[in-house]
């Protein structure tokens, strides 16, 4: 994603901010710059769906939708957390197991709305809007295929119990008990 990030030309990333720590001080622009990331010509010259530069942020916002959507996509269908009602009956230990689980699910749940927000505020390039839209669309359709298809439990029919009397009209013991006394 770092190397995305700089063939389209945004140099505030983290092995940039990483290795300005690292390298004498230098901006992180020009540590970027050392890192040999180039800009790739051919993202600002042809396009992709209706984009035409793959450099530019998306005016519209139809991304950074489509990027939040898919990341509470797969945050809601890959974390399964029980509900309130049952956490309230686990042990002690269990019950604040799953209560921080279930806070870890709503900070990134708010995380992927501000995610969505600041790709929008802060122009993210096309290109890197649309990789990471299809990558997440990918592992969320691999996490529902691996529990759905691959690892779903057995369902079996279940058994219903049916009682059959045989009865004659006339016959006092239709079961034979006398017979079995």
């Amino acid at each position: 994603m770092e190397s995305l990030r700089g063939m389209s030309g945004n140099n505030s990333g983290l092995i940039a901010w990483l290795s300005s720590f690292i390298e004498s001080p230098q901006d992180p622009a020009s540590a970027a710059q050392s890192l040999h990331l180039t800009i790739e010509p051919t993202l600002a010259n042809e396009g992709a769906l209706w984009f035409p530069d793959l450099l530019a942020g998306d005016p519209t916002g139809v991304l950074p939708i489509c990027l939040t959507a898919s990341i509470l996509g797969n945050v809601l269908m890959g974390w399964k957390v029980r509900p309130l009602r049952q956490i309230s009956l686990l042990p002690k230990t269990e019950m604040y197991k799953q209560i921080s689980f279930t806070g870890l699910r709503a900070f990134v749940i708010v995380l992927t709305c501000y995610i969505g927000f600041a790709s929008f505020v802060q122009g993210m390039p096309t290109a890197l809007m649309l990789y990471w839209i299809t990558s997440t669309n990918v592992a969320t359709l691999q996490t529902w295929i691996l529990d759905n298809k691959v690892f779903s439990p057995v369902k079996f029919n279940h058994f219903i119990q049916k009682s059959i009397a045989f009865e004659k009209p006339g016959d006092e013991d239709p079961f034979q008990l006398k017979n079995l006394r």
